[in-house]
């Protein structure tokens, strides 16, 4: 006989309700409170003004604890809270980051009227055998090893937690209200509640739909097929439903496991290699990454060869994508950053989704200055050097003390980067990040052969575009100083004592007719200036056809100056 799981009665929905709105109320209200007071420091120019972690640090131990009793998405909201570093500074995160560690599992009981509700069958005439203590318990779901009935083969049964969709309905509402709450009677300007929420509810829904997840796991396998470094489960097609999904078992050991790599003499420099260059060719070859890496999801398969360990990805319930928009913005950022152009980086940053209407561009501006200033002309080799902690924190102080806010897919970027900067060194405390991702990242950013065409053809298109203002600059200008010399248009200096000196012919003053005088001469050497460097960068990255272009145009700006006189 199928057994199904009891629904909530409207007593216990309210009392739920209830309990969630309080805890979320002063939760978001704390983070809200501190985060307010340190951005307006910041804005008034008072950059020593630091959030008190210790005061946060308390509220988010009291929404631990409380997460845990109510279960399903208040935990997951504690997770998704911890990849926030726009939300909270890093000790605080820190708080949040246990929850993955500390969801305790459902009875067996649920789990079986979940798997007869789905399959519409009794348990046992689907596995021979299921264990009854799960090998793994998340937010949304846990897993139970089994033997199919079928073809007696060993799998992985992941089931969601029973009542799932009324639990997420139910808190989705409650958070919703009291972001509601809050953003009715404060200034929320600077921090953007209302696209917290959107990005949450988004990724929930996408989680507990395990057909989504069992269409990810089928397109991992598809782009790992000819890399023998890599391994990705097999999908069983015939059971896979919205609330349960059969997935091939793989005996292994876990990543952060290093007496029982070292008791089967794995080569953990060559596992922690493996691993970061199968993540680097997610984000930077396919844009389409794995965002939940942490150990209890990454195995050394069992019979791999212990030079030639393979690796086992699991759980593709949380994914990440890296469109063709996103790379050409982040691209805007990189190239930013070694121009030294703060401006052109917070325009990438805004266009990606960090930056919010309203909020003081020149505020974030002076603060990517600082940052740009202090970590600008560092050579590789210096950055190998420098501690990847350290750079860590002084971007998360740049998150949180501006208007910044992270969009759900760079907060899983993000976290996968933290996590897999610790897996690897746990692994191998020589391994040398930058030194693996530096070939991905330049072929990411179009300065290697392969990317040559499409970024000179970008390159060109920008110069191009460039060109044709700066050439038209000085003839605007003159066109300009006419219409004001003809009295067509009237210049007005604000905040300026009015002078009674010497003034020109026409009665307009002197200044103006100096600007008349030197205006397209100004301009010319600007775009002489700016072409040649442009030049000198490019042809010494290697890019000759677009560096030779910018000399040409720095040329033509010389003879454009010359001619001028």
């Amino acid at each position: 006989m199928q057994r199904k799981a009891p629904h909530i009665n409207r007593f216990s929905q309210l009392i739920r309700s209830f309990r969630v709105v309080r805890l979320l109320l002063w939760t978001l209200w704390v983070i809200y409170r501190e985060r307010r007071r340190v951005v307006r420091a910041r804005a008034r120019g008072n950059y020593e003004v630091q959030p008190n972690t210790d005061v946060l640090i308390d509220v988010l131990i009291a929404f631990r604890q409380t997460a845990i009793k109510l279960g399903v998405l208040m935990i997951k909201l504690g997770q998704f809270m911890s990849t926030r570093a726009d939300l909270l500074p890093e000790r605080a995160l820190a708080v949040l980051t246990s929850l993955q560690d500390e969801v305790p599992p459902e009875s067996f009981d649920h789990v079986v009227s979940v798997i007869e509700s789905e399959y519409k069958k009794p348990v046992d005439e689907l596995f021979s055998k299921i264990e009854k203590n799960c090998t793994a318990a998340a937010s949304l779901g846990q897993v139970h090893k089994a033997v199919l009935s079928k073809t007696g083969e060993t799998v992985a049964v992941k089931v969601q937690r029973p009542n799932i969709d009324q639990l997420v309905t139910m808190d989705l509402n409650s958070l919703r209200f009291v972001i509601w709450v809050i953003t009715k009677f404060v200034d929320t300007s600077f921090i953007d509640l209302q696209g917290f929420y959107r990005e949450f509810r988004r990724t929930v829904y996408e989680e507990i739909d395990f057909v989504t997840e069992a269409a990810n796991a089928k397109r991992f396998k598809e782009m790992f097929k000819d890399d023998h470094t890599v391994y990705i489960p097999n999908i069983y097609e015939d059971y896979i439903t919205r609330r349960v999904l059969v997935i091939e078992w793989i005996d292994g050991i876990k990543l952060n496991d290093y007496a029982a790599l070292d008791a089967a003499k794995i080569n953990r420099l060559e596992v922690a290699k493996r691993t970061v260059n199968a993540y680097f060719y997610q984000f930077f070859e396919t844009g389409f990454f794995h965002a939940d890496p942490h150990p209890g999801n990454i195995f050394v398969k069992a019979d791999s060869s212990p030079d030639e360990p393979v690796v086992a990805f699991l759980d593709f319930g949380m994914v990440g994508t890296i469109t063709k928009v996103m790379k050409r913005s982040l691209r805007d950022i990189f190239f930013g950053f070694i121009t030294r152009d703060a401006h052109l980086m917070v325009g990438a940053l805004a266009r990606l989704g960090f930056i919010g209407d309203g909020a003081n561009q020149v505020a974030i501006e002076k603060a990517i200055a600082l940052i740009l200033e202090q970590y600008h002309g560092v050579t590789l080799g210096q950055m190998r050097e420098l501690e990847m902690d350290d750079i860590t924190q002084d971007i998360v102080n740049l998150l949180y003390g501006q208007p910044f806010r992270i969009p759900a897919q760079f907060a899983f970027t993000g976290r996968a980067v933290g996590t897999l900067l610790g897996v690897s060194t746990g692994l191998a405390p020589n391994f040398n990040f930058i030194e693996v991702a530096t070939p991905y990242a330049r072929s990411f950013m179009g300065l290697d052969a392969n990317s040559a065409r499409e970024t000179i053809q970008e390159v060109l298109t920008q110069l191009l575009e460039n060109g044709k203002v700066l050439l038209s600059l000085p003839r605007s200008v003159e066109s300009l100083i006419t219409r004001i010399d003809s009295g067509q248009m009237e210049v007005k200096l604000a905040n300026l004592p009015q002078t009674r000196g010497r003034r020109g012919r026409n009665g307009n003053g002197g200044g103006v007719a100096v600007a008349a005088a030197s205006g397209g001469r100004v301009s010319l050497l600007l775009m002489f200036l700016a072409s040649m460097g442009g030049g000198v960068y490019l042809t010494n990255i290697h890019l000759e056809g677009p560096g030779w272009f910018c000399l040409g145009l720095a040329g033509l700006a010389a003879l454009g100056t010359l001619f001028k006189r």
